[in-house]
């Protein structure tokens, strides 16, 4: 289907290039995808609400320890229109110059958390070149959080702390990811006595050994 605008171009391919990023997989979006991302150009939803809204589901997900992946992009519908919501009703006091202020410190906070992540992502280069090019694409994403409002902001880096990890241990390769995966069990069940208690320290240690290994930042504006 041709395209006419490059902006309009633009907005599909970085949803794409994101849906893909937190599957861990090269994706294409299906026709139905399509439709929807069309649909939310024209009704002009912020390219910021898409990013949060899809983030957020996959981050979700991930919480829940729900196995079967994310396929398409009507999973994320509700959040994204939710996204969308916020971001309008928090424009409305935009005009208020006191309001505008803390935005210039957001700025140098989300610069200084990309160029860390791009330079965990140039560490891991050689080794793990798969792990780079998961850590460039949540690089990516923090840069265009900016268009956020700053009370929106916050709960997105912390969906985004999720898909981190997430792309990160998706891309890590099957030895490794076993390896990592076999110690943070045999922690957990050393540490917690009831087999719930064991799921959830299983993934606090899983998460706590991958961050380690691959020497992530926190995305926290406060870092």
């Amino acid at each position: 289907m041709a395209l006419d605008d490059d902006l309009e171009l633009e907005y599909y391919r970085t949803v794409e290039d994101l849906f893909a990023t937190l599957r861990g997989v090269p994706h294409i979006l299906s026709p139905k995808d399509f439709h929807l991302l069309r649909q939310w150009w024209r009704d002009e939803i912020p390219l910021a609400a898409v990013r949060a809204g899809i983030t957020e589901v996959f981050a979700k997900r991930r919480e829940r320890g729900e196995p079967d992946p994310i396929v398409s992009l009507s999973y994320c519908r509700h959040a994204v229109r939710a996204h969308a919501r916020r971001i309008a009703e928090m424009q409305v006091g935009a005009a208020d110059p006191d309001a505008q202020q803390p935005e210039l410190d957001t700025e140098a906070a989300l610069q200084s958390l990309e160029a860390k992540l791009n330079a965990a992502a140039e560490r891991q280069h050689m080794p793990r070149p798969r792990v780079a090019e998961a850590i460039k694409g949540i690089a990516v994403t923090v840069a265009a959080a900016r268009e956020l409002p700053p009370a929106a902001l916050e709960e997105h880096l912390f969906s985004l702390e999720s898909a981190l990890l997430a792309t990160c241990l998706a891309s890590l390769g099957y030895d490794e990811r076993d390896e990592l995966e076999e110690k943070a069990r045999a922690d957990a069940v050393a540490s917690a006595a009831t087999q719930e208690a064991r799921d959830r320290t299983f993934l606090a240690f899983r998460d706590r050994l991958l961050r380690d290994l691959l020497a992530l930042p926190r995305l926290e504006l406060d870092g």
